[in-house]
């Protein structure tokens, strides 16, 4: 593998990587969530769930968008969406407010497959694109896997909302 196609993975590995912190922050802060807005299991399952309605519904609209625009207009597009949407997760007063900061998220994150099945079919030589697609989806796992060990010690110390902010920064 070239320097540059290792680049490009580096990149992919960490758009999938940031995509899933960002992602599952919400799963990491939930009980100090519901017991902040006094919610119970169903509102839980609608803040939890909320993210991928707006996820699914944006997929197809997005994918036109990357190929009208390219791939690294919207990736940034898409990664500075989801991550103030995570960060300004941190400023919510109220359910309807975190409701919508998911939604969002959701949104700015349906670019994140899309842009990396692109990047992989468009700019990595056939031979090399196993490789490549396995380094961007381990992002998805190894986000969740560092997410929760660092978003957990975050919450313990300084509570949920910092946590937010962090995650949010990082993208």
């Amino acid at each position: 593998m070239s320097y540059r196609r290792g680049w490009i993975a580096v990149f992919l590995f960490s758009l999938s990587m940031i995509n899933y912190m960002d992602r599952i922050a919400l799963s990491i802060a939930a009980k100090p969530i519901a017991g902040e807005f006094k919610l119970g299991a169903v509102g839980m399952g609608y803040l939890f769930s909320s993210f991928i309605w707006s996820y699914a519904l944006f997929l197809i609209p997005m994918g036109v968008l990357i190929d009208r625009f390219g791939t690294k207009r919207m990736a940034g597009v898409g990664i500075f969406v989801w991550s103030a949407a995570t960060a300004l997760t941190a400023a919510v007063g109220s359910f309807g407010s975190l409701m919508l900061a998911r939604l969002v998220m959701g949104a700015g994150e349906s670019a994140s497959n899309p842009i990396g099945a692109k990047v992989i079919r468009q700019w990595i030589p056939a031979n090399e694109r196993g490789v490549v697609t396995s380094i961007f989806n381990s992002g998805s796992y190894a986000g969740p896997a560092i997410c929760s060990v660092i978003l957990g010690a975050l919450i313990a110390l300084w509570g949920w909302r910092v946590s937010f902010v962090i995650a949010g920064g990082i993208g």
